[in-house]
């Protein structure tokens, strides 16, 4: 047991931790605190894969149709994926196998209830907003970091270095394609991040006036949601 204890440690290269933890009773914990990498969260991704391809199969949750009075009222027959984000961000390719992972529990009918609980930035932003929406809770405190992502693009020939642009044109579109799904920031307004020193970091009120979360948690313990 130690030896396998050691290892998981050395494979996740974690200073605080991407994990993802045992289920109990209907609800998997995962928690991102660091760089999103290869090293940090391969093997997450790796147990994410696992534990989703054992979940039964139910009707996605429609969640444009219901009334959602609190994320913590959710019914005992739906698995609960609770993505804790305290993280600076990172590798947008590593990011966007993470989000594959919330796509397919999503298929399964599972919900990803997202927790914001100090900042999401820049890769970690894009993960925090692709909770299942009416579930994606924001502590007070907490800040949302938009960054469209710095890259390098390499090449020993010029078709080569026109490939290597269009596909990061691609996938920068992908980025804020998501930004424009899944919350009300509209394409003008992303804009305005579309140049690498250009970032757009967003406190809970106006997180909650975007649609980048849908619950801010207070000190106190209070849940404040959009305007009805």
């Amino acid at each position: 047991m130690a030896f396998d204890i050691k290892t998981s440690k050395w494979l996740n290269e974690s200073k605080s931790g991407n994990f993802v933890f045992a289920p109990v009773g209907g609800i998997c914990n995962v928690q991102i605190f660091d760089r999103i990498r290869d090293e940090t969260c391969g093997e997450m991704i790796g147990n994410l894969a696992q534990i989703i391809a054992q979940l039964p199969m139910q009707k996605p949750i429609d969640t444009a149709s219901i009334k959602i009075e609190s994320p913590y009222e959710i019914s005992q027959d739906r698995f609960v994926f609770d993505v804790v984000i305290n993280s600076g961000g990172g590798d947008v390719m590593v990011a966007r196998s993470i989000a594959s992972m919330f796509a397919l529990a999503k298929s399964r009918g599972a919900i990803i209830r997202t927790h914001n609980i100090g900042r999401a930035a820049s890769a970690a932003s894009w993960l925090a907003i692709q909770g299942t929406p009416g579930y994606r809770i924001m502590s007070a405190d907490a800040h949302n970091l938009i960054h469209y992502g710095s890259v390098n693009v390499s090449g020993s020939r010029d078709q080569e270095l026109e490939i290597e642009t269009q596909n990061t044109k691609k996938s920068r579109k992908l980025l804020f394609d998501t930004y424009e799904q899944y919350t009300k920031l509209t394409p003008k307004e992303l804009t305005k991040y579309a140049r690498v020193e250009n970032s757009g970091k967003l406190f809970a009120q106006e997180c909650l006036e975007k649609y980048l979360c849908d619950w801010i948690l207070t000190s106190d313990g209070r849940l404040i949601g959009h305007s009805r």
